[in-house]
C-alpha cells in the first residue's frame, strides 16, 4: 500500500544535558496532530539521526511511539552504514507499530559497487515487516537512488516508494515516473505542489514541523506554494535546522539544543528570523 499524505520530519528535542526532552516531543507531536498532518518522520535528517548513538536512536524511536497521539502515523528512518543496525531499527519500528521505515543507501563507502548497495537494501527489505521508502538525498549521502540501483534492487513486496529530498525537478520527474502508482514523497518544500501535479503521493518536508497547516493545504490549493516558498527561503537564510529549532523554542515546545558539529542560531539571528516570519504572519506564537 502506498504511503500517502503530509508528514513532518520532526527535530529531535535535546536538552542542554544532551538527553531527550520527552515532554517537548509529546507537545510537538500533539500540536502537529491537530493541524491536518497525516503523521511525522522520526530521526530523519531534521531529527539529526547521524549525530546520535544507536542506543539514543532506539530510545527516541521507542518513546516517540509511546508519546504520539492516538491515530497519528509515524515513519522511522532506519538508515545506517552498518547492516545490523538498520535491521535492528526495522525490527524496532515493527514492534512499536510504525507505519513504514525509510532507508538511505549506506553512505560511507561511496565507491561501493551498485550490486553491493543493492544487496544491502534487499537484505533490509527481506527482513523488514513494514513498507520501506528509499531515501534519496545524495547531496548528503553521496550515494544516489539511481535507476541502476533500482534496477539492481528489483521489485519487492516491501518496497513502497521513495522520499526524494534532492530539490531537483529533473529528479522529481524521474522518480515520480519510476514509482507511478506507488509512493513518491517529495522531501523539499519548494516542490510540494509540483510533486502532487506529477502524481506524487505526499510530502515529508522541513516546513511541516513549523507551518504544518500551510504544507497540508497545498494538495487542495496549489496557490499556497508561493507562501510556502517564502517561509522556506527565510528558514534557509538562517540555516534550516537551526532556524526550525529556534521557531520551536519560541513556540514554547522545548529547548531544542543542537549537538556539535551543528550549532544553535545566535540570539541576534533568531530575532531577525522571527521578524521576517512575523511579517508573513504564518508562525503561531505562545
Amino acid at each position: 500500500m502506498p504511503i500517502t499524505g503530509t508528514f513532518a520530519p520532526v527535530p529531535t528535542p535535546l536538552r542542554r544535558n544532551g538527553r531527550l526532552d520527552q515532554p517537548a516531543l509529546r507537545r510537538h507531536l500533539e500540536w502537529l496532530h491537530g493541524r491536518d498532518l497525516d503523521g511525522a518522520l522520526i530521526l530523519g535528517t531534521n531529527g539529526e539521526f547521524a549525530s546520535l548513538a544507536m542506543v539514543e536512536r532506539s530510545f527516541i524511536a521507542r518513546h516517540a511511539a509511546l508519546l504520539k497521539p492516538p491515530g497519528m502515523r509515524l515513519l522511522l528512518n532506519a538508515g545506517s552504514c552498518a547492516l545490523p543496525e538498520a535491521l535492528k531499527l526495522a525490527d524496532l519500528a515493527w514492534r512499536h507499530r510504525y507505519s513504514a521505515i525509510l532507508l538511505p543507501p549506506p553512505w560511507y563507502f561511496r565507491g561501493a559497487p551498485v550490486s553491493g548497495v543493492a544487496d544491502f537494501v534487499r537484505r533490509v527489505l527481506d527482513h523488514a515487516r513494514l513498507p520501506l521508502l528509499l531515501y534519496h538525498i545524495p547531496q548528503l549521502t553521496g550515494v544516489p537512488v539511481s535507476d541502476a540501483l533500482l534496477d539492481a534492487i528489483g521489485p519487492h513486496a516491501n518496497l513502497a516508494g521513495v522520499k526524494d529530498s534532492t530539490g531537483d525537478e529533473s529528479e522529481l520527474r524521474r522518480l515520480s515516473t519510476r514509482f507511478a502508482g506507488a509512493g513518491y514523497l517529495v522531501g523539499n518544500d519548494r516542490l510540494v505542489a509540483a510533486a502532487y501535479a506529477a502524481g506524487g503521493s505526499g510530502s515529508i518536508t522541513a516546513c511541516a514541523s513549523v507551518v504544518p497547516d500551510l504544507v497540508a493545504a497545498i494538495p487542495r490549493d496549489a496557490a499556497q506554494q508561493a507562501k510556502l516558498n517564502s517561509v522556506r527561503a527565510i528558514l534557509d537564510k538562517f540555516g534550516l535546522n537551526a532556524a526550525v529549532k529556534a521557531v520551536l523554542r519560541r513556540m514554547g515546545m522545548g529547548e531544542y539544543v543542537a549537538r556539535p558539529p551543528l550549532e544553535d542560531l545566535p540570539e541576534q539571528g533568531a530575532k531577525a528570523l522571527f521578524g521576517m516570519l512575523d511579517a508573513l504572519g504564518v508562525i503561531e506564537g505562545r
